[in-house]
């Protein structure tokens, strides 16, 4: 346990906010974590907080849970770029706000990243939504289900499997069929490596 007013150490701070990372990435909650690697909600709470200090055998415990080395807790900024989603994890948002669609983001704790990867929940969105552009470049491929693709004024049938790599400057869009449940994963870089950045932009549209 800290003491009262002890300064907070730079390694306590590293392996803290690492903790926080992984976890929101794999959509995790402290009582979860806590669950499956025998640890209390509350210590790691406190762990997250800085109110304690934590051990290497919980740091090997947590390790399992995360799938990633230990040293991944100590890392520094600037080493080794590492991000862990566990499936059905990331972060719910809906893009491109009523008539937009819902996606979950799969890299936001990562900071100064070069591509933007998420799932799309296709029948989430109007049929009527209007086509977007922007810089950069942009793939998709279909998970489960179908889709379809507008790019100009062309539409293609997706289907589970089909893939798309395209120039993101050009209208397009993505639409349901039928209403019928679609997922497709996109990746989004720009040429300046800044989609990301405006992220934040067109989640609040």
């Amino acid at each position: 346990m800290k003491r009262k007013n002890e300064p907070v150490g730079a390694c306590e701070r590293r392996v803290a906010r690492r903790l926080a990372e992984l976890r929101e990435a794999a959509g995790l909650t402290l009582e979860e974590v806590g669950a499956a690697s025998g640890l209390s909600k509350s210590y790691l709470s406190r762990v997250e907080n800085l109110k304690t200090a934590i051990n290497i055998s919980s740091l090997e415990r947590l390790s399992e849970i995360f799938v990633v080395p230990v040293a991944t807790f100590f890392e520094q900024e600037g080493d080794e770029r590492f991000c862990f989603t566990r499936s059905g994890g990331g972060k719910p948002v809906r893009l491109r706000g009523r008539k937009g669609v819902n996606i979950r983001l799969l890299a936001h704790p990562m900071d100064k990243r070069m591509m933007e990867p998420f799932e799309v929940d296709v029948h989430t969105t109007e049929a009527d939504a209007p086509m977007q552009s922007h810089e950069g470049e942009e793939f998709f491929q279909v998970v489960a289900g179908s889709c379809d693709f507008h790019y100009g004024t062309v539409v293609h049938r997706l289907r589970q499997g089909d893939s798309v790599y395209f120039d993101a400057s050009k209208p397009h869009k993505v639409a349901p069929v039928d209403k019928r449940p679609c997922r497709l994963l996109a990746v989004v870089t720009s040429r300046d490596f800044s989609f990301h950045g405006k992220l934040t932009k067109l989640l609040n549209e």
